[in-house]
């Protein structure tokens, strides 16, 4: 069965594609000035992107496992599907790395006792904890989101409504808790699997509530006022205390980020599709990004570069650089290298 498609969601996609961007480039400049520093505060927002982007996998992709959980070979077709979309890429790149680039640039590449980790997808585990790991830091969502989805199927397959129910309630309590031990022990609550758990869970939920046709009854007037309230709170608080490295804020801020995401898309799924959001989202550049947003996000770090070899001074020439540059990168590799790997999925669709 070939699940629905939802236009504006390529839309949504895309801008947790580029929130990322915004934040990397961010991240690597420096700022004196008041105003500079606000913009890098403002820009610092598009690390919850990456929350962004669980939210909405875990909608999509729970959306496919309740729609096909009744078809023949279901868990293997979906694992096969799934490796045809995450693996070439995301193998492709870490070989340029290991490989390819110290090769070219006549650098010495990591011992392989560093590069492991990413090999086998445990790089959250080894940022987390800091094991000695050397390999494309931004990859460690990656390693979340296949974490998830190696059990997630699983339970699709054999729960109830009432068991997947509890299950999300469960993985949002593991996320509160494990944050609570990471901060009392001086570790980092971002980049570690069982933290973030509840992001992706919450997007699950989303896809449950709407396969029991929920979506249908709600308003579209006190869900924006919801939503405009959650994001302000979570806004007020981001802004407060964004470098303070509070513990509380630690442990309670992706559940709020979450929440906000959470009804951002719940937004998008029940707003008329007059409404002028909704028209950008499902814009034909906006999709275009969306189709080949994990290329961006996959080869941001070298358009990155590739941009700071020409010493770009000026912060929105530079950002334009690194722009023009990553989506060049990821076209020509969504066109030549990914699509015809994925035309191969149609093949364990009934």
């Amino acid at each position: 069965m070939k699940v629905s498609y939802i236009k504006p969601l390529d839309g949504v996609r895309a801008i947790a594609a580029l929130m990322v961007l915004v934040f990397h480039c961010f991240q690597i400049t420096t700022y004196h000035s008041t105003t500079g520093i606000l913009l890098q505060k403002i820009g610092f927002l598009g690390q919850t992107g990456v929350s962004l982007f669980f939210v909405l996998s875990g909608f999509l992709i729970t959306r496919i496992l309740i729609q096909q959980k009744n078809e023949p070979h279901f868990i293997v077709h979906f694992f096969i599907r799934r490796a045809l979309r995450i693996f070439p890429l995301y193998f492709l790149y870490l070989c340029l790395m290991y490989f390819i680039f110290p090769f070219v640039f006549n650098k010495t590449s990591p011992d392989f006792s560093q590069q492991w980790y990413y090999w086998f997808y445990l790089q959250d585990f080894a940022i987390t904890f800091r094991w000695p790991a050397i390999g494309p830091k931004h990859f460690w969502s990656l390693a979340i989101e296949e974490h998830f989805y190696l059990i997630w199927p699983f339970i699709i397959l054999f729960n109830k409504t009432k068991g997947i129910v509890a299950t999300i309630a469960l993985f949002i309590i593991i996320s509160a808790i494990t944050r609570i031990l990471l901060v009392q022990n001086g570790f980092e609550t971002y980049f570690f699997t069982f933290a973030r758990l509840d992001e992706i869970s919450l997007g699950c939920l989303l896809a449950l509530l709407e396969s029991k046709g929920f979506l249908l009854k709600w308003k579209i007037k006190p869900i924006t006022i919801l939503l405009i309230t959650m994001a302000g709170i979570a806004g007020i608080l981001w802004f407060q205390f964004s470098s303070l490295a509070n513990p509380v804020i630690q442990v309670i801020k992706y559940q709020l980020i979450s929440a906000t995401y959470f009804l951002s898309v719940v937004w998008v799924l029940i707003a008329p599709s007059h409404f002028w959001i909704t028209k950008i989202l499902s814009s034909r550049f906006l999709v275009f990004t969306g189709s080949i947003s994990y290329g961006i996000y996959v080869y941001q770090a070298i358009a990155i570069e590739m941009t700071r070899a020409f010493e770009i001074q000026n912060n929105a020439l530079f950002f334009l650089g690194v722009t023009i540059t990553c989506y060049t990168i990821a076209t020509v590799s969504y066109f030549l290298f990914e699509k015809p790997i994925l035309n191969l999925k149609s093949k364990f669709i009934h």
